[in-house]
């Protein structure tokens, strides 16, 4: 027979791991929403691993002008962009790209010699659960 005891050691067990779970599903709630409400702001564009470009969304899509995006930008090879009205176009060896800033907050790649277009059919990607990818060009274009 079962003591009462034991019935009330049993009962706070189950009642200690369903508050620990509780509170474990609320932390996580709570790190879901944060990741959802936390705008991404970061326009990164690398070649062969390697960052080209580093600038903000906002400088990336609201620039008019080269200069205006080369002073809000962190450029780490200058030699493989060139900018123009329809975009930042990168250009290797291997192909060229044209990275465009899309109206309502994203990136979309626009233009490219490769052959698959698989980076143009990516379509546009507004946050960075999604990565513009070209592996012709080892080109990789993401918002983090």
């Amino acid at each position: 027979m079962i003591r009462d005891s034991e019935k009330s050691k049993g009962r706070n067990d189950l009642i200690l791991l369903i508050s620990v779970l509780a509170v474990c599903a609320l932390f996580w709630a709570f790190q879901r929403e944060m990741g959802r409400n936390s705008d991404p702001r970061d326009v990164v564009i690398s070649v062969d691993g390697d960052v080209v470009l580093k600038c903000s969304l906002d400088v990336f899509g609201n620039s008019d002008t080269e200069e205006e995006l080369r002073s809000g930008a962190d450029i780490y090879d200058d030699s493989v962009l060139s900018f123009s009205k329809e975009g930042v176009e990168v250009k290797t060896a291997m192909g060229y790209n044209i990275i465009r800033y899309k109206a309502g907050g994203g990136i979309r790649c626009t233009e490219a010699d490769c052959p698959d277009k698989v980076c143009i059919e990516t379509g546009e990607i507004k946050d960075a659960t999604a990565v513009i990818v070209c592996l012709p060009h080892s080109l990789t274009a993401r918002i983090e």
